[in-house]
Formats: C-alpha cells, structure tokens, sequence
C-alpha cells in the first residue's frame, strides 16, 4: 500500500512538471553559495528535495552544502516518503536516482 501510495505521489509530482532529473548533480566545493545558484537555476523560488543515489564521498559537497538552506533538503533515494515528498514543491536527482526508485518500488 505504501509503494502504490509512493508510486503515485510521484505521477502527480511528473503531472505537474515538478520533477527535474539530470544527467550529474556535483558541486566542485562544499559551499552553500554554489548550492543555492544552482537551486535558483533548477527550482526557482520553489523549495527543493534533492535525491542522491547513495551516501558516499560523491554526493557529501551536495549533503553538506545544502543542509543550511531551509527550502532544501537532500535525502537518500531509498528513503523517500510521502510526507518529504508533498513538502517541497521541485524533486530534483540524477539519473543514477531512477535505478534506486525502480528497484524500491517494484
């Protein structure tokens, strides 16, 4: 029940064209300057969960340069729930995201 209630808050989040994935989410350096540019060109004023794949040494300057901006959160893919997901208007993840979700939900 709760993977068919996932499945279909994200076809309402892809309905209303609030999912942006891209090819690589980095930073060069852990900085929250960086982090909210970035934002600014992904989200807008819209606040923004970032999904990573995985916590590994690749994703810690987007962890950790993202967790003083109060409209933004980053979560691990394999822990996203329905309530992270209906609090922030953008999901926004690199395509490695997809296999995780896939694979969770099936």
């Amino acid at each position: 029940m709760r993977k068919a209630a996932l499945k279909s808050a994200l076809s309402v989040k892809a309905a209303e064209q609030n999912i942006v994935v891209l090819d690589e989410l980095s930073l060069p350096e852990i900085k929250t300057r960086l982090m909210v540019q970035a934002l600014d060109v992904l989200a807008g004023d819209a606040s923004a969960l970032l999904l990573i794949p995985e916590s590994n040494g690749d994703f810690d300057s987007i962890i950790l340069s993202t967790r003083n901006i109060p409209d933004a959160k980053t979560l691990m893919a394999s822990y996203l729930n329905i309530s992270d997901l209906f609090s922030y208007e953008k999901l926004i993840f690199p395509v490695g995201v997809l296999d995780v979700i896939a694979s969770y939900l099936d």
